[in-house]
């Protein structure tokens, strides 16, 4: 069995439009005050991934492209098509990437909730009911954009672009409508099914050293992360159970989620992951091409 074909990609559109939906002008005003505490996030994150390349070349023997774009927390699908094309392993660099966000989906959370407070009234939508009329609409319109920016090659483009035509119509104060909450529900499901089931049995077993190379630099990552949120939350006015989430290694969607779900500031934890996609983005191939020099 498997999810049917498009499966994730439809529950990042639903994601991102129910995310979109919570950046008012006021919130804008918070995320552009973090801009330069994001820059710095996205940098160290990079910079980890270097590190991450390490590790796996010493523990696994993956060659550089695996190890590299293994390593890199960025979209899951653009590191393998960057891995594709500079020759990586695809089986390995597969694993090494979903063993990192599922070490993340599965603790982060968790943690959050163990140690965490509720969410502050400040976050909530302005559009606080479902008007049917409209719904279609809002979610046509986040399709069409979702569509547009993946044909133009733009990394994580299903949720960005739904979460770009919704947080427009936020901002300048258009309400269309709230979103169901059962569309949260099963945008989770999806994204959590289409995850899982990359963990194949063959791959798994055959790569064991893949997988706690993975673990290894996934952990140092969250520590890293988590001195960074203590900090950042520190110098500014941020909650520090946001920040956790802001700068923890895991995907835009993932992490989007569990903001979103544990009331943590969604705008704020969205807006540093589109930073690091971003940052990542620009510098992921002159880094590679900085290792393999380095290691080659």
């Amino acid at each position: 069995m498997s999810c049917p074909r498009g499966s994730r990609y439809l529950g990042q559109i639903l994601i991102g439009a129910i995310i979109g939906l919570y950046f008012t002008p006021k919130l804008a005003v918070l995320v552009a005050g973090q801009l330069l505490w994001m820059v710095l996030v996205a940098i160290i994150t990079i910079m980890l991934a270097g590190f991450g390349a390490w590790v796996h070349r010493r523990l696994s023997g993956l060659d550089t492209a695996t190890a590299f774009f293994g390593s890199v927390p960025g979209g899951m699908a653009e590191m393998m098509n960057l891995g594709d094309r500079f020759g990586a392993e695809p089986g390995a660099l597969t694993l090494s990437q979903t063993i990192r966000v599922a070490i993340v989906v599965m603790l982060i959370p968790a943690a959050l909730i163990y140690f965490g407070e509720a969410g502050s009234d400040f976050f909530v939508p302005p559009a606080s009911t479902v008007d049917w009329r409209f719904l279609p609409v809002l979610l046509g319109g986040a399709a069409i954009v979702s569509v547009a920016l993946n044909r133009l090659g733009v990394t994580n483009a299903w949720m960005l672009g739904a979460c770009a035509f919704t947080a427009t119509l936020t901002f300048f104060e258009i309400e269309l409508s709230a979103m169901p909450q059962i569309f949260s529900i099963v945008a989770q499901i999806l994204i959590g099914a289409s995850l899982g089931e990359r963990f194949e049995r063959e791959a798994m077993a055959r790569a064991p050293l893949v997988i706690i190379g993975s673990a290894i630099t996934t952990i140092v990552m969250m520590v890293v992360a988590a001195g960074l949120a203590f900090g950042i939350a520190a110098a500014s006015d941020v909650s520090v159970w946001a920040m956790l989430a802001a700068a923890a290694p895991g995907g835009l969607a993932e992490m989007s989620i569990t903001a979103q779900v544990l009331g943590l500031g969604v705008p704020l934890v969205t807006a540093y992951h589109v930073v690091r996609v971003f940052m990542i983005t620009l510098f992921t191939l002159p880094m590679y091409r900085l290792g393999v020099r380095l290691f080659n």
